[in-house]
């Protein structure tokens, strides 16, 4: 997962497996001011925990997401999640 003090780039999977690192990195990025950058266009496949975690975050206020396939945001209206994860 690729990430600096404003960004996150992560490849691959976002599943149940690999939730404990994305929240770590997500919290990391929240402790700097101002918005917070993510990148989900190498993300492969997304589950429900991570899903919840990228909900989560945006009640931050303060996230942009780009890179959000068809697949992501397919799963996102069948749970339904109607507004847009950057705010």
């Amino acid at each position: 997962m690729e990430s600096n003090s404003r960004h996150m780039s992560p490849t691959g999977e976002l599943t149940i497996f690999e939730a404990a690192e994305l929240k770590s990195g997500l919290l990391k990025l929240f402790e700097n001011d101002g918005l917070v950058s993510l990148d989900l266009g190498k993300v492969t496949r997304v589950d429900t925990a991570a899903i919840q975690i990228l909900w989560a975050a945006r009640k931050r206020g303060r996230m942009f997401v780009s890179g959000i396939t068809q697949d992501l945001q397919t799963k996102l209206t069948q749970l339904g999640f109607s507004e847009p994860l950057s705010e």
